[in-house]
């Protein structure tokens, strides 16, 4: 009995050297290890992740415009990339953090102006009560608001304090999006810079992963960020750039934030519209009938560009048909927040092409 226990609790040692010469032990130790190293790796670089991909983004957007320059500077390579790097910051973060200043100094004003007891709304015009459907509505609580503002704040605080802390949190990400997107602008023109050395990376990943299209689908992904920052982004910029030119002008109060909030909902394709509501409501109620007129003429104008615009910039020489672009990028940003936009544009388009080669290659290759 005890030789059997002792032979029992002895290992063999001819046992343990074939595990451990196993090529399927060997392999699982080899993954499980390098998935340490992958895992340790991203939660290193987790917080540069988002400034890196809108980096990545602005730099496959601007490259055309950085391969002109470079040709125009006889080559100086660095000279095009600092340049439109500082013209970037110039034109997009200085404007941003000028609206943010003044809508945040605004809400000061407000705010002392309202604790002084100082702060009053001028009562509605009586042609208020003729608007079709929220006429009537509109008037007396305009009305109430007018004739005595703090009572009519403390009846309805429960309807109003979400609406001041949802704006608050707007400005909030707002304010940490212009050093995110500081940041990735940057990182764009560093990538700008060594333009060669990144495409050639690319495109040798990518022909490591999936073969001989790796090259084109590098050509797909890149037409497609050109596109969908054209279509997407450069049409919300252009909405929300001349509305904010009729709001300053009719003398809109705080006329940043209907910006910033007219730039958002512009981007998630929601549209200008219901910024357009209450600022032409608001024209008819305090400005004068030709201000108000402009006012409501140029933004419809503005309103109804999009569907001139965005066919035409999206889907001009996509890899895709425009369906599958906007499908994608709408449903990105749904599921990603704005880098969606580009990335579920770019993994719908890249799939696209991965079914259409596989189902009709011939077509694809004609």
């Amino acid at each position: 009995m005890c030789l059997t226990l002792t032979s029992m609790s002895t290992p063999d040692p001819t046992k343990l050297a074939k595990l451990s010469d196993n090529p399927v032990v060997l392999y699982a130790l080899q993954l499980l290890a390098l998935a340490l190293l992958l895992l340790s790796c991203f939660r290193i670089v987790e917080p540069f992740i988002t400034p890196f991909i809108w980096g990545s983004v602005l730099a496959v957007a601007l490259y055309p415009l950085h391969g002109m320059l470079t040709a125009k500077l006889k080559g100086r390579n660095a000279w095009s990339a600092s340049i439109i790097t500082v013209l970037m910051l110039l034109l997009i973060i200085g404007p941003a953090v000028w609206l943010l200043l003044g809508t945040v100094g605004e809400f000061k004003e407000l705010a002392a102006i309202y604790k002084s007891g100082d702060l009053h709304i001028p009562p509605p015009n009586e042609s208020v009560k003729d608007w079709p459907l929220i006429g009537a509505t509109t008037f007396a609580y305009w009305s109430e608001a007018s004739a005595n503002l703090t009572n009519f704040i403390g009846e309805h605080k429960d309807q109003i304090k979400p609406l001041f802390l949802k704006l608050f949190d707007l400005l909030k990400n707002t304010g940490a999006g212009v050093v995110i997107f500081t940041a990735s602008i940057l990182i764009s023109g560093f990538l700008l810079g060594y333009a060669t050395q990144a495409d050639n990376f690319v495109r040798a990943l990518l022909s490591r992963i999936v073969g001989k299209t790796g090259p084109a689908m590098a050509d797909s992904a890149a037409l497609t960020v050109r596109n969908v920052a054209k279509g997407v982004l450069g049409v919300a910029v252009i909405q929300s750039i001349l509305a904010g030119i009729g709001f300053v002008l009719a003398g809109i109060p705080l006329a940043g934030l209907w910006i910033i909030i007219c730039l958002i909902l512009a981007i998630v394709q929601v549209g200008i519209l219901p910024v357009s509501l209450g600022v032409i409501i608001y024209a008819w109620g305090n400005s004068d009938t030709l201000t108000a007129t402009l006012l409501t003429v140029w933004m419809i104008i503005v309103g109804v560009m999009d569907n001139v615009l965005k066919p035409i910039l999206l889907g001009k020489g996509a890899p895709a048909p425009m369906v599958v672009v906007f499908v994608g990028a709408i449903g990105g940003f749904m599921v990603s927040g704005f880098i969606g936009l580009f990335t579920g544009a770019i993994i719908l388009t890249l799939a696209y092409k991965l079914v259409s080669e596989w189902v009709l290659p011939d077509a694809v290759k004609e």
